[in-house]
């Protein structure tokens, strides 16, 4: 790769923190912009090492909250006739299969990840808390 590239490829990186783009701007592909990119040193390591931890702290607070919501779930308020007249708690139930698919693949990814096991998937639930209710219908 010639010596105007580099400078393309080093300056559109820097402008726009995009691989592609760069590697676009510099006309090289995205495997010698990979290559590239891994023998520039980092300009500042403590700049990057703070945008490292920054970016941990709010992938941590991301999935804690994707959690709560799927667990605990979130208040909706109820309106009547234009006035708020109470709330509901919504579940994501979609929220919480993502997370169990993504903790669980083997179990609850449907064996579609390589090397799952191709067997039954047996659910150990207990429903003695339904027991007793009275049906209202």
């Amino acid at each position: 790769m010639d010596a105007r590239k580099k400078r393309l490829f080093r300056q559109t990186f820097a402008a726009t923190q995009s691989l592609a783009a760069a590697a676009r701007a510099a006309e090289v592909t995205l495997a010698e912009a990979r290559k590239l990119r891994a023998e520039e040193p980092p300009a500042d390591s403590a700049a990057a090492d703070e945008q490292d931890a920054d970016l941990e702290r709010a992938t941590a607070a991301l999935e804690s909250e994707a959690v709560r919501r799927a667990l605990e779930g979130v208040e909706i308020p109820v309106f009547h006739q234009g006035r708020e007249c109470g709330s509901t708690v919504k579940h994501s139930d979609q929220l919480l299969m993502f997370l169990l698919k993504t903790l669980k693949p083997e179990r609850y990814a449907g064996g579609r990840e390589a090397g799952a096991p191709q067997r039954p998937v047996v659910l150990d639930i207990d429903l003695s808390a339904a027991e007793g209710e009275e049906d209202d219908g």
